[in-house]
């Protein structure tokens, strides 16, 4: 059986075609299924789409035999007026009994966990989603004190996006900013998982991401206190 020690769920608004980046971290006998959406551009039309299906593919995905599931998408979560995907994951978990969170909501779980409280933001993200998404955060508490975003359109541009280009933001905004206490990478699509280390050693602070903060939930939550080296502070804490 593909995930002998844990299987994690996730359903993603766009299509998947990072499967590598959420499988490098994970140790040995924990394995990844995932169900996708096929949001193509940042509209809110697109976004109402995806959040009348996600509650169908989750429930599938719970069918398959998961133990833990995470709902992708972070505009679906910061641009909601309402509870969004994050009222979704509570009902989906209530239902099941399956744990589920949004990967939003992991990611604040994550810096909260490693006591970040101004951070800074790289994002590939059009100005629209990067101001509902300060907006987000601020409200939770933490103060944004710089944005540093690539302005993509949607996900395929962010999927064209070369590593460099979230290192290179990160990187800029600490200049800025040297006072902060970490940095915020949101959005599973582009390549920001082989950045993480660099960032961290050369920058001295800590690093979430996206799909790093998903795998560091799940794993925590199925009570798999290890994974593979290289991948941040963040996932070297899982014995904690």
């Amino acid at each position: 059986m593909r995930g002998w020690k844990g299987r994690i769920g996730t359903v993603s608004p766009t299509y998947c075609d990072n499967a590598q980046d959420w499988l490098q971290p994970l140790p040995e006998g924990v394995n990844v299924l995932f169900a996708t959406l096929g949001v193509e551009e940042h509209t809110p039309q697109e976004f109402q789409q995806a959040k009348e299906v996600v509650g169908r593919a989750a429930r599938g995905l719970i069918r398959a035999g998961i133990d833990v599931l995470i709902l992708g998408g972070t505009p679906l979560v910061t641009l909601d007026q309402g509870e969004g995907t994050s009222g979704l994951a509570q009902e989906l978990e209530k239902e099941s009994g399956v744990p589920v969170t949004t990967s939003q909501d992991a990611a604040v779980l994550a810096l909260r966990s490693l006591g970040i409280k101004r951070l800074l933001l790289a994002t590939p993200y059009k100005e629209s989603l990067n101001e509902g998404l300060k907006r987000y955060l601020e409200k939770l508490g933490f103060q944004v004190l710089a944005l540093k975003s690539a302005l993509c359109k949607g996900p395929r541009e962010i999927g064209q996006l070369p590593p460099e280009t979230p290192y290179r933001l990160a990187k800029d905004a600490f200049r800025e900013c040297p006072q902060a206490d970490g940095i915020y990478l949101p959005n599973t699509k582009w390549e920001t998982m082989g950045v993480i280390g660099p960032l961290e050693r050369e920058l001295k602070v800590s690093v979430v991401t996206s799909i790093q903060a998903s795998v560091w939930w799940g794993l925590k939550t199925m009570r798999v206190k290890e994974a593979k080296p290289g991948y941040g502070r963040l996932l070297e804490n899982l014995q904690g």
